[in-house]
């Protein structure tokens, strides 16, 4: 079964699915990947917790990606004929 990883939006607390006595806070839980999660997350109510680490893994650079040399990219440009 798939998963996902979510915390609650700041001030928020969010109930469980099978268990609305317990609550879904600021630290990251595993729940199943159902309707009703993707609901929260959609209204904002829940956050991916996944994304919100990596993004603090590449700021800190402690992932293996952010060591990485930037790759260059050249913007393409169209000549003009005179």
């Amino acid at each position: 079964m798939k998963t996902l990883t979510v915390r609650a939006a700041e001030g928020l607390s969010v109930p469980m699915e099978d268990n609305p006595r317990r609550h879904i806070g600021a630290d990251p839980v595993t729940v199943p990947d159902r309707a009703y999660y993707r609901r929260l997350l959609r209204a904002g109510d829940l956050l991916d917790a996944t994304t919100e680490t990596a993004a603090t893994e590449m700021a800190t650079g402690t992932d293996a990606g952010a060591t990485a040399a930037p790759v260059e990219t050249k913007k393409k440009t169209r000549e003009t004929r005179a």
